[in-house]
């Protein structure tokens, strides 16, 4: 299981690179090679501290070495939270084109439209309670909305 938790948790003092070492020493599913490649792409300095980088950049550190992972299950949770559509983009492609093809992916969000896209099946909870489940297909099907437009009105105040 590769878990990305809703705040940052990785350690502020490494540098990047310490945190590939880290991650390669502790992890037997690390793919070191992928995590590099996301890294460079992005421009983020191997040699710069987590903690000298944006709120932003950070979240993109963590969410890069989550998804360097060859897991069985990714539980992500808001992992589009607080951060710009650009970078949203970015952090949805990087998931979809990065995860184990044979893994389940979780993803916990309220910015259902901006997920919509890469979901197969949604799950709606409300104070611990499964209110509803279903494909996306179905949902689009039988109630002629949007997975956005059914948790507007399942949901709404």
């Amino acid at each position: 299981m590769s878990y990305l938790p809703e705040r940052t948790s990785i350690p502020l003092w490494m540098t990047a690179a310490q945190l590939l070492d880290f991650y390669q020493d502790f992890y037997r599913d690390f793919r070191r090679e992928a995590a590099e490649e996301m890294l460079t792409h992005l421009n983020i300095p191997l040699r710069q501290h987590i903690k000298q980088m944006s709120k932003g950049t950070r979240e993109k550190v963590q969410l890069i070495m989550v998804m360097s992972r060859a897991a069985g299950l990714y539980l992500l949770d808001e992992p589009i939270g607080g951060v710009d559509p650009a970078t949203r983009d970015y952090i949805l492609s990087t998931i979809i084109g990065n995860y184990n093809p044979e893994a389940a992916v979780v993803i916990s969000t309220h910015l259902i439209s901006d997920v919509e896209k890469v979901l197969d099946e949604v799950l709606f909870i409300n104070q611990g309670h499964l209110v509803l489940q279903s494909t996306v297909d179905e949902i689009r099907e039988a109630k002629g909305m949007s997975v956005d437009a059914l948790f507007r009105e399942v949901f709404k105040c």
